[in-house]
């Protein structure tokens, strides 16, 4: 199983003012919401690699 993700960020000129990752469905809410709050401004909405899904780790250090 593997972790989707994706980056959103708000750009003032060259510069990131805002960076966000998060699974697609909630990028896209995020993304939206950067839109309306900063209309005049780029917002990107990127992929990244997916990441490996993890069981958390126990370790019992007593054996």
């Amino acid at each position: 199983m593997v972790i989707e993700r994706r980056q959103v960020r708000v750009w003032f000129g060259e510069h990131v003012i805002v960076n966000h990752v998060a699974p697609p469905a909630l990028a896209a809410e995020f993304e939206e919401a950067m839109r309306r709050r900063f209309q005049s401004l780029r917002v990107t909405n990127d992929e990244l690699p997916d990441l490996p899904y993890r069981e958390p780790l126990l370790v019992d250090h007593h054996p």
